[in-house]
């Protein structure tokens, strides 16, 4: 991989983005700098234009599963997008209020997507009355309204912006103990030529040239040392029993390997080989 680039992340300090950008730079020191947007379509945008290198999303949750809107973005028709890292991330979610405000007050609760799935079944349960609000900004923004509040509003965030902002904590590690992995998506295929996970995107079905086909992907690639972790689907809308697949892959060989196994299926694509650190 290439030396000084670019992470793009939602919001600012503090967020859970934030947490996850920081680790990726550790984990793989190729990454250098943190470059904040305040919408995740900003920061695709920046991906595709090559402000940035790679953007920092979720891929998928202990509480949730998969993260659809990442899996989408691999599979989608032309999707020049691809992963080059990764790394896994305890949410550990606060809910914040403002200073003198009690859960028992709280009539509204907002956060982004993540925090607030991962800790609705928790909000459901203490705060029935309660409006869940997923907000398309970022939990930065959510913080900035709840402060602005009369108190009725909590937010779902890391305890760090409970300190940046000057919220308290009303309750703490709200989502069960979930953890997420991130992906480092990227438009530039950032590939190792040891990689030890791959992810491979395509569309197969039980009809035409594809049948079997993804059988026969998966085996080809065990020959090679790479063995299946997960796989996400969803369908194609256009034939019963025919899927798009993102494939994830754990294992030891080479990129030229990899490349040779999946060069006579022409409906996949190698969207990632990087190495686990």
């Amino acid at each position: 991989m290439k030396k000084g680039l670019k992470l793009a992340s939602l919001g600012g300090a503090q967020t859970f983005g934030d947490q996850a950008s920081r680790m990726l730079m550790e984990r793989y020191p190729e990454f250098t700098e943190i470059v904040y947007f305040k919408t995740v379509e900003e920061i695709f945008d920046a991906v595709e234009d090559g402000r940035v290198a790679a953007a920092v999303a979720p891929e998928q949750m202990t509480n949730t599963g998969f993260h659809p809107r990442q899996q989408a973005l691999l599979v989608a028709p032309g999707s020049r997008l691809h992963v080059a890292a990764e790394t896994t991330h305890e949410y550990h979610c606060s809910l914040l209020g403002k200073p003198g405000a009690s859960i028992s007050q709280i009539r509204r609760v907002i956060g982004h997507t993540g925090s607030v799935t991962q800790s609705r079944r928790w909000l459901e349960k203490h705060l029935p009355r309660a409006e869940i609000e997923i907000v398309h900004t970022n939990s930065r923004e959510a913080a900035r309204t709840v402060l602005e509040s009369d108190g009725t509003i909590a937010s779902v965030a890391t305890s760090g912006m409970a300190d940046q902002f000057g919220l308290v904590q009303l309750a703490k590690d709200i989502d069960g103990g979930s953890v997420g992995s991130y992906w480092a998506m990227s438009r530039e295929p950032l590939f190792s030529e040891a990689p030890t996970r791959l992810v491979v995107t395509g569309r197969f079905g039980d009809e035409g040239e594809t049948r079997g086909q993804l059988s026969a992907l998966v085996c080809k690639l065990a020959n090679k040392g790479y063995v299946v972790q997960t796989i996400s689907s969803q369908g194609s809308g256009e034939a019963l029993y025919e899927f798009d697949y993102v494939l994830r892959f754990r294992g030891t060989g080479t990129l030229e390997e990899v490349r040779a196994a999946l060069a006579p299926f022409r409906s996949a694509r190698l969207a990632g080989a990087f190495e686990a650190r």
